[in-house]
């Protein structure tokens, strides 16, 4: 009679401890028991699919009965030869009883083992319960087994195998020995599969191997079915390239251009590449799967700067540590968070085709993560003259004339007849005057300007020589980015003019000294961006804070700086040290001390302090001018809180 075919996994079982394949750790604490006579009555075997449980538990169950004395056999494995192992081999062992708990799961069939239990073994020292998937059984069956399990008849012994033994009650598992079973590595399932090929006179490539061994997933028995199911496929000699396209398994390189493509930003290449899989009948799913152990891979190259925990052929692993060099660990993990969410994704979507182009058009469109330290020290290096501030093209008309000034930087020093009208209508009646015709104010810019202007203290002097005059003119004070007051500033209960004390106070000092260094403080004028840039590019809080302040005067080797309010001034006393340092190398005179004033504690040379900002007054002056502020009262109910 012609022996029937036998699937490899059936036919290459191990029958011996020593032939389990990566579990050493059971195998030898099973052995040691068998000869020291310390076998427990109940084994809980748990671990993955196709590991080898239900395997182990047989053999242990041929050990244990095997005729032959422990004697002649010191490494307890079971003979293969008595009558025993022949009858167990061939199914006829009567004393070993295998159960499925999927099907025998109910209360009855557990009162039915509990009956059987009570009947001793025949010609051998125990009687061997398997239950295999024991996590199947219900809660009213465990019961019903849990006192039989606790106290059995001497010469019983169960041992239950699962996938889940978090499903197994505890007061199951308390009672037994559990043992749990490792997932196979794929190096080891490669040699295996070499042997068994050898044995069935099949030929295959390395890479053909390890397809087979991932595509089992860890488990032995997956990988033996795989095989052959290769075997019927390409005969005796197995070709890589056939064996992915019988299992459909996306081509590597397709997964390269996918990263070299999110590298280049092509967006077209993407999508073409996912239009040929879903018309070559791809599963997107395990396509997704596939991209993001790739990714995976990579990111292992990366971090450990190896290939040792990628499971592939040496040529794919140096192609790995080849593309993982243009990409960082935060990239690779964006990447994997974006198709891991795809993929999840998937499984809910109507239009997966859609879903998977949007997944692999977010890695096209990723920005690259930039190391944060790094740019800072690029910022610290870089020369601050590069930054020039560059005049705006459409000014705004609202924006006071001294502002607008300050935001052009050192281009609006070259043209001062523009930038602000002639000296001898600068007087309290610049309101009526007409601006110059490139800036085309609104009839109220002149009175804002006015407002924007006095805090300079350049207003109210009398008015200076002509030689003087045409100096102030060609360098005007650079006044700050936001020289008007804040909107929420000061409390609008309008202040009265401040007059200085007899003592203690920075207007007293400079009331009484009797004159101003003019030329000083417009050599201070010309180089205060620069100034300002430079603190900037050491400090930049220290610089955001002076951009509001400017010179005022020198007075002796004292510079006073005006300054918007007492928060900048508190401030910037606190850095003064810091910033004498700074403006040495500016200067060619020495400064021994920086001085701030608020705008409103500055006194002109007349003796005269200067007007102060009125909030009330300007918030009713814009309500009335402006459609925007008046819609906010008279629409949304707004109210001035000062």
């Amino acid at each position: 009679m012609e022996k029937s075919y036998l699937v490899s996994a059936r036919k290459y079982r191990p029958r011996r401890f020593d032939e389990l394949v990566a579990q050493s750790h059971v195998t030898e604490t099973l052995k040691n028991a068998i000869k020291l006579d310390r076998l427990a009555h109940a084994y809980l075997f748990s671990g993955p699919r196709g590991v080898g449980k239900t395997t182990a538990a047989r053999i242990l169950a041929k050990a244990i009965n095997c005729n032959t004395p422990l004697s002649d056999r010191p490494d307890a494995e079971p003979c293969l030869e008595c009558d025993s192992c022949k009858s167990f081999d061939g199914g006829r062992n009567l004393n070993v009883i295998e159960i499925d708990a999927a099907s025998n799961n109910k209360v009855d069939d557990m009162r039915e083992l509990r009956d059987t239990v009570r009947i001793p073994p025949q010609g051998a020292s125990k009687k061997v319960y398997i239950v295999d998937e024991v996590h199947m059984l219900s809660q009213a069956a465990f019961n019903a087994l849990l006192k039989t399990l606790e106290e059995p008849p001497p010469y019983a012994l169960f041992i239950f195998a699962t996938t889940e033994p978090h499903k197994v009650l505890p007061t199951i598992q308390s009672r037994c020995q559990r043992f749990d079973f490792r997932r196979i590595d794929v190096e080891v399932i490669v040699d295996h599969l070499k042997h068994i090929a050898e044995q069935e006179g099949v030929a295959a490539d390395e890479a053909s191997y390890m397809l087979l061994a991932r595509k089992g997933d860890g488990a032995l028995r997956d990988a033996l079915s795989a095989f052959d199911q290769a075997v019927s496929l390409c005969g005796q000699d197995i070709v890589y390239a056939d064996l992915a396209n019988a299992f459909r398994v996306v081509d590597l390189d397709r997964y390269f251009d996918i990263t070299r493509c999110a590298a280049d930003r092509d967006s077209a290449h993407v999508l073409s590449i996912v239009d040929a899989l879903v018309k070559e009948g791809y599963d997107l799913t395990e396509f997704l799967g596939g991209l993001l152990g790739h990714l995976r891979n990579m990111l292992v190259a990366v971090s450990t700067n190896s290939t040792a925990l990628i499971e592939a052929t040496p040529e794919v692993r140096e192609r790995y540590q080849a593309g993982g060099r243009s990409w960082t660990e935060s990239d690779l993990l964006r990447m994997m968070m974006v198709v891991s969410d795809t993929e999840e994704s998937l499984k809910v979507s109507r239009q997966p085709r859609l879903n998977v182009e949007l997944g692999l058009l977010k890695l096209v469109h990723l920005g690259r993560v930039a190391d944060l330290t790094s740019l800072i020290g690029e910022l610290k290096s870089m020369d601050p003259s590069q930054f020039v501030a560059r005049k705006p093209a459409r000014p705004d008309h609202d924006q006071p004339e001294r502002e607008r000034s300050t935001a052009t930087g050192a281009q609006a020093k070259p043209e001062p007849a523009q930038a602000k009208p002639e000296p001898a209508q600068a007087k309290p009646e610049l309101a009526q005057a007409k601006p110059e015709p490139q800036a085309k104010p609104g009839p109220q810019k002149a009175e804002v300007t006015e407002r924007a202007e006095k805090p300079l203290s350049k207003k109210s002097r009398p008015a200076p020589p002509a030689s003087e005059e045409a100096g102030t003119n060609a360098a005007p004070i650079q006044a700050p980015a936001e020289a008007a007051p804040s909107l929420f500033g000061k409390p609008a209960l309008k202040a009265t003019p401040r007059k200085p004390s007899v003592e203690g106070s920075a207007a007293v000092a400079i009331s009484t000294e009797p004159t101003t260094d003019r030329s000083a403080v417009k050599h201070v004028d010309n180089i205060w961006l620069a100034f300002v840039r430079s603190v900037k590019s050491d400090r930049i809080h220290v610089g955001s804070l002076l951009q509001h302040g400017a010179p005022a005067r020198i007075i002796g080797s004292t510079l006073h700086v005006s300054v918007p309010d007492d928060f900048h001034k508190r401030l910037l006393t606190n850095q003064e040290a810091f910033l004498l340092d700074h403006i040495q190398s500016h200067l060619p005179d020495e400064l021994t001390a920086m001085v701030f004033d608020i705008k409103e504690e500055i006194v002109t040379d007349s003796g005269e302090t200067e007007e102060t900002f009125d909030p009330l007054e300007y918030m009713n002056k814009k309500r009335a001018e402006s459609p925007v502020v008046r819609a906010i009262f008279d629409e949304f109910g707004g109210e001035l809180v000062w």
